[in-house]
């Protein structure tokens, strides 16, 4: 098994409280145990042990480094930069260093975001849409909104598109779609994805016990804004559901089936798998194994790798999903929402009402579209 995409936790805290966070709001407290931010030791740990990897590996030219958090900015601008140069003059010539962050915007300068411009460091940024949504959920730990300062340095990066690689945002379905899609169409946004809050059997999707229809209308909703409206916007999750109606069934977090393609490593040095598990229960990405006594090979060998990709190939799949027509393009759903104590993942996602109504929906409307246009 070969990666070649690395998740660096750089930082374990953050310095907004949103409301939804799968990191700090869900099952999984070890976070309050990791170091605050990645030491400079752990980060030249990681880069023995990738230039070991890369030794083993000749094949692979390519490396993507992805900085998360947390919130990364926490670890320091200036200190993140330092850290790629540290990266870059351990790894050489073995391989051709690719780097991005996620980040939630609020501690963007323009002098920063320059500063990755000319070293080509991709950055998206977390926003949900205009003030009225994004405000109700990404607060200050004082319980103001994070919205002008997400805006101020989403406005930044506009100047500099070469490394601005879009916005993710988490649904509410309490606001309409179609002005969410329209705001992110005023800013000339290309690239969007909108996901839909992290549940699990054991912790369901806010508000659907009163309307059970709640996010399946919004998602339809928001599909047909997109499709007839807004496709000036890579919207990934729509596109990726389409290119799968024509056959084409790429991997998507949304989605099931597929296989890990990347490692994540906290600020502790550990490795783990997706950090999306972290919704689950307590250390369920947790692989045992650390930077100081494994090497990245170990890791990607490990029990609890060859686990999860048992849980996303097909034939792990629940039999309610095995016997779906859709199984093929949902694959289950996200591995995360498939969670509960009793059956551990072996359910269909806790939105499978959703996906199937917005998969059936997309197919009919895609093919009208196609008859309308052959007609």
């Amino acid at each position: 098994m070969e990666i070649s995409t690395f998740f660096l936790r750089i930082s374990a805290r953050c310095n907004l409280d949103c409301d939804y966070c799968y990191v700090f709001k869900h099952r999984d407290s070890a976070w309050k145990n990791y170091p605050s931010v990645m030491t400079d030791d752990t980060i030249t740990k990681f880069c023995s042990r990738l230039k070991e990897y890369l030794t083993n590996h000749k094949s692979i030219e390519d490396i993507n480094i992805v900085f998360h958090g947390g919130e990364p900015l926490v670890f320091g601008t200036n200190h993140l930069l330092k850290t790629i140069d540290t990266i870059d003059s351990g790894i050489g010539d073995q391989a051709c260093m690719h780097y991005s962050l996620q980040t939630n915007g609020t501690l963007l300068t323009e002098e920063f975001v320059s500063e990755c411009s000319k070293r080509d460091i991709g950055i998206s940024i977390s926003i949900d849409g205009m003030k009225s949504v994004h405000d109700k959920h990404r607060k200050y730990k004082n319980g103001t909104g994070s919205y002008d300062d997400v805006l101020r340095g989403m406005k930044f990066l506009k100047k500099y598109p070469n490394i601005f690689e879009g916005v993710i945002g988490v649904i509410d379905p309490a606001f309409d779609p179609d002005d969410i899609l329209s705001f992110f169409e005023s800013y000339s946004i290309e690239n969007v994805d909108l996901l839909l809050p992290d549940s699990t059997y054991l912790d369901l999707p806010i508000g659907r016990e009163q309307n059970p229809n709640l996010y399946r209308d919004w998602l339809i909703s928001a599909f047909d804004s997109w499709f007839f409206r807004h496709q000036s916007l890579n919207f990934r999750t729509f596109e990726f559901l389409l290119r799968g109606l024509f056959g084409d069934n790429a991997e998507l977090d949304a989605f099931g089936l597929g296989s890990l393609d990347y490692l994540t490593i906290e600020t502790d040095g550990t490795y783990h798998t997706s950090d999306i598990l972290k919704v689950a229960y307590e250390n369920a990405s947790y692989l045992g194994m650390n930077l100081t006594n494994n090497t990245i090979d170990e890791a990607l060998a490990s029990e609890k790798v060859k686990e999860y990709n048992r849980l996303l190939s097909y034939g792990s799949l629940p039999e309610k999903c095995k016997v779906c027509k859709y199984s093929d393009l949902c694959g289950g759903g996200s591995l995360p929402h498939r969670y509960s104590p009793e059956n551990l993942f072996d359910n269909p996602t806790i939105y499978c009402n959703e996906m199937y109504a917005l998969i059936e929906h997309a197919s009919n409307v895609l093919e009208k579209a196609i008859n309308d246009e052959t007609n």
